[in-house]
């Protein structure tokens, strides 16, 4: 379980933060018009809004600011990208397959979800936002979130590995 991997290297919050007692997922579904891996409900659930290692950034469906709602972010994000290059190698949603924006990072970087195949099997996709670069990783949100952290991703696009073995990486609240 990838989120296991993670929760070996971040505590989560004892009080997640903009996480209803009862997340009412099938209205976030319905209103984006596809249904979100399992990982990434769990990962909200279990830490709610905030920034993982002082360098990224989960959306939350809950989140009521525009900065860090997945939805505000998905049509913000996905407009920005879209205008962007013709030469890019993805659609981006709600074309399907498509990227969905999920994240991202202090340096302007966009964290995405290829939406194709079987939802908890999305692979991962960090763009550049500054230019058309952008990487595939073949895993999972949790999973590449746990990886980057002990340094087994190595993403082109940040300016130099932050993994550090044997470290507890903090997640803050925000």
């Amino acid at each position: 379980m990838a989120l296991g991997e993670l929760l070996k290297i971040v505590t989560p919050p004892d009080k997640p933060k903009e996480v209803p007692t009862k997340p009412n997922w099938a209205a976030v579904e319905k209103k984006l018009g596809l249904q979100l891996p399992d990982d990434y409900k769990r990962y909200v659930t279990k830490f709610g809004t905030g920034v993982l290692g002082s360098f990224l950034r989960v959306y939350n469906p809950f989140s009521k600011r525009e900065y860090t709602s997945l939805q505000k972010s998905v049509v913000s994000v996905c407009e920005i990208h879209q205008m962007r290059s013709d030469t890019f190698p993805y659609e981006f949603y709600p074309e399907s397959p498509g990227l969905l924006p999920w994240g991202n990072d202090d340096n302007g970087n966009n964290l995405f979800w290829l939406t194709r195949g079987a939802r908890n099997k999305w692979p991962i996709v960090v763009c550049s936002g500054r230019d058309d670069r952008s990487q595939l990783f073949e895993m999972g949100m949790t999973a590449f979130l746990a990886r980057t952290f002990t340094g087994e991703v190595k993403c082109k696009i940040w300016p130099k590995p932050f993994a550090v073995k044997s470290r507890r990486f903090q997640f803050q609240p925000n």
